[in-house]
């Protein structure tokens, strides 16, 4: 199956370069986990009702601008290492600005997509699954899947273009989609591996403690996982529909 194929070509793309992988992200990507950390409990003063809500809210700005340029930041280089070969000897891969910010804007594009189609599909696919099966835990969770697949897809067509952007390329929205084109049931298993995985990869926090030690461990260890994998996964696609290599 080829959905398999670009899966487990994108894992493989990690693992076998983990030293490589640790080195552009993990430093990186251990400061936003820091600063989400630090700013959590931001603003909390006994007897104060206004400066727990102006903290919290500065502390969740900040964390998630810090966690944008973040990743980004890796993406950016992650794309640049497995399609260019560009070197990382420092604990800090060069900050493309200017291709940052391209890559940003296109993403914010395939975003608002997304979110028209998510909202769509979820109103759609809610409707009919609630209406069959009734308020259930499981009926909620279907929902869930069913409209993060086909969302997945279509944001992972258009996104095959995002690598060429970390490149300098000059790519418009529809490139991604027009390569793709022809693969849409691929994409959709493409989709459901990763909702799959994701769903599994979630299953060892439920064991922990909320807030432990243990499970603040597992949490960065298994978001990194995602991540990375998920940024090999568009890096896969240009490779193989826009730059025409095979998956081996």
């Amino acid at each position: 199956m080829k959905a398999w194929q670009i899966f487990t070509h994108s894992v493989r793309q990690v693992f076998g370069n983990f030293n490589d992988a640790l080195r552009i992200s993990g430093l990186i990507y251990i400061v936003q986990m820091m600063i989400a950390v630090a700013l959590g409990g931001m603003g909390i003063s006994p007897g104060n009702t206004l400066e727990p809500t102006v903290g919290v809210a500065f502390g969740a700005l900040f964390a998630s601008l810090a966690f944008l340029i973040g990743s980004l930041w890796i993406a950016v280089s992650w794309h640049r290492f497995v399609l260019q070969a560009e070197g990382q000897h420092s604990l800090v891969p060069p900050f493309h600005g200017a291709k940052i910010g391209a890559y940003f804007v296109k993403s914010l594009q395939i975003g608002l997509i997304a979110a028209i189609v998510g909202f769509a599909l979820a109103s759609l696919i809610g409707t009919l699954v609630l209406s069959a099966l009734g308020q259930t835990v499981f009926a909620g969770m279907l929902v869930i899947f069913l409209t993060l697949v086909p969302v997945l897809a279509i944001v992972n067509r258009f996104s095959a273009i995002l690598p060429g952007i970390a490149l300098g390329e000059k790519l418009t929205l529809t490139d991604g989609w027009r390569a793709t084109a022809g693969d849409g049931v691929t994409m959709l298993q493409l989709a459901a591996i990763v909702a799959f995985c994701s769903l599994l990869l979630g299953l060892p926090l439920e064991a922990l403690t909320p807030g432990s030690i243990p499970s603040l461990l597992a949490e960065v260890v298994l978001g990194w996982v995602q991540v990375m994998v998920g940024v090999s996964i568009l890096t896969t696609l240009y490779g193989h529909y826009i730059e025409k290599r095979s998956l081996v």
